[in-house]
């Protein structure tokens, strides 16, 4: 069923039916001709492997800069030896990635997080994690990070309903923070 609708569909795929639709049956007979001779199709997946190799070691690379950025930060308070011996930076952004970003896909009714990414469209989780981590911030109007990644593109860059709908709330939530009025 990977490649098929249902085990009784005919002849093609349904890979081979989105293109035939889109080509018409003449120029679809043209380009299967040539597929096979060039082998396109193999090569089409041979791509579309190195391109989801390249995806993991930049997942990877995301991964390490959040971590590195979360240690290199100067906290009030260093993290203690002890932790970061365990690997608990490492841990709370792995389990991070995997349960909060995937809980604001199916909040959004958006299927899952390996769909989502798979289809490139990120700005659905970049806006919600925004968000949250303006809300859930205890002084965000001092935290530079939360200011600059966050609160700053929610204001500056958003569409000017989606920035008025968030501006309110967050107003409505916080009524005596200055920030936020």
């Amino acid at each position: 069923m990977a490649f098929e609708d249902a085990p009784d569909t005919p002849a093609h795929g349904r890979v081979l039916r989105e293109v035939a639709t889109h080509l018409g049956p003449r120029r679809m007979d043209e380009f299967q001709t040539w597929a096979r001779k060039t082998h396109f199709w193999c090569e089409l997946l041979a791509q579309i492997a190195a391109a989801l190799a390249r995806y993991e070691e930049m997942r990877g690379r995301i991964f390490r800069a959040v971590e590195a950025a979360l240690l290199q930060k100067r906290y009030e308070e260093p993290l203690p030896s002890e932790l970061l011996r365990a690997g608990v930076v490492e841990s709370a952004v792995g389990w991070a990635w995997r349960h909060v970003l995937a809980s604001i896909v199916a909040a959004s009714g958006g299927g899952s997080l390996a769909a989502l990414l798979a289809g490139g469209d990120v700005q659905r989780l970049l806006w919600p994690v925004r968000v949250i981590a303006v809300l859930m911030c205890p002084d965000a109007a001092n935290h530079r990070a939360v200011r600059e990644h966050c609160w700053d593109p929610i204001v500056r860059h958003a569409k000017a309903d989606v920035r008025d709908v968030v501006r309110d709330r967050l107003t409505q939530t916080f009524p005596k923070d200055p920030w936020f009025v």
